[in-house]
């Protein structure tokens, strides 16, 4: 209605202007009531009137661009179009999808990440003071701690990577290097134990845990380590930040 308002207020202002400048043009070349003069005294005020009414129009959608902006800058102003755009969380992923994207970035990790990964690892299953002995050839990394419990009993461990099966002669040679040092054995690998490995854990004084590759990703989920999780505790991602941290993480060997 204002807007309306000023269009007649602007049509107005330019019939003034209309009639007259072509009085005042008239009265400049001298002419008579009724006389024809030269075009610029009849052209003249027609262009001053679009002139007029041009401005007015930009001046208009000035003032219209202003009204918005200040508008939409308001606090007050809280219609669907001045929100924020809300965060949407990556779906949920299968079973399948995070357990093969978590063990392939298992097998990504270097040498230092695989160390820190190890030491992880053992303190999710409740060891702790782990001091890294010796990385093996094949990368294999052989660590010692302490159970966190009132017994503090001593243990051996060795994670190993593994495209494969694990046989009896891993577990013996993990037996081998307890040699009356620790109290417990335990060996994690992302892969898996051949039956007579299971075995060979089964026999002799000092008892020997296995942890396949299962167990390794559902203690992992467990314990939410390298895993996004949504609200309800769904997995939605692999967490890169997890392993880039394990990355830059301090190697801790033994006497190293």
């Amino acid at each position: 209605m204002r807007n309306m308002r000023s269009v007649l207020l602007d049509v107005l202002v330019a019939m003034i202007i209309l009639y007259g400048s072509g009085a005042i043009l008239a009265r400049i070349a001298g002419l008579e009531e009724g006389e024809s003069g030269p075009a610029w005294v009849s052209i003249g005020p027609f262009v001053l009137a679009m002139i007029y009414l041009g401005w007015r129009t930009l001046r208009r959608g000035r003032q219209r661009r202003a009204e918005e902006a200040e508008r939409a800058d308001s606090p007050a102003n809280d219609g669907p179009q001045d929100r924020e755009p809300a965060l949407v969380e990556p779906p949920p992923m299968d079973d399948y999808q995070w357990r093969s994207r978590l063990e392939s970035a298992i097998r990504n990790l270097g040498r230092d990440g695989f160390e820190q990964f190890t030491i992880r690892i053992l303190e999710a299953l409740a060891i702790v003071d782990v001091r890294v002995v010796r990385v093996a050839f094949d990368g294999a990394v052989e660590c010692i701690g302490v159970h966190d419990d009132e017994e503090r009993a001593s243990a051996y461990a060795i994670c190993r990577r593994s495209f494969g099966s694990l046989g009896a002669n891993q577990v013996r040679d993990l037996r081998a290097l307890m040699d009356g040092q620790t109290t417990e054995g335990l060996f994690i690998t992302n892969g898996e134990f051949s039956s007579l490995a299971v075995d060979e854990a089964d026999q002799g004084d000092e008892p020997i845990d296995l942890v396949d590759g299962d167990e390794l990703l559902e203690l992992m989920y467990t314990h939410r380590l390298g895993l996004s999780f949504d609200e309800i505790g769904r997995v939605t991602d692999i967490d890169d930040q997890w392993f880039r941290d394990l990355e830059r993480g301090e190697r801790m060997v033994d006497g190293g």
